[in-house]
């Protein structure tokens, strides 16, 4: 698969939202952007979506921390 070096361009709102959003799943910014682009109906997909072995899926160890492996999604992408 060739790989193809792409730039965007966002507001600072709309970093603080990607980061943000990225955080909440446990991504970075250029993954969370690269899973956007592979999601695509037309596009095979790059990551596929697993539940948290810590935590069991609750996005939380003893009902009161936060799992920081998964931080709090219960779930994380892995790269296929």
């Amino acid at each position: 698969m060739d790989k193809i070096t792409m730039s965007i361009r966002v507001t600072a709102n709309e970093k603080k939202m990607l980061m943000k959003r990225a955080e909440r799943l446990g991504l970075s910014v250029n993954s969370l952007i690269r899973f956007w682009i592979n999601t695509e109906p037309n596009s095979p997909r790059a990551f596929a979506k697993r539940t948290c072995g810590t935590c069991n899926g609750t996005g939380k160890i003893d009902d009161v921390n936060i799992c920081k492996k998964c931080q709090g999604a219960g779930f994380a992408y892995i790269e296929i």
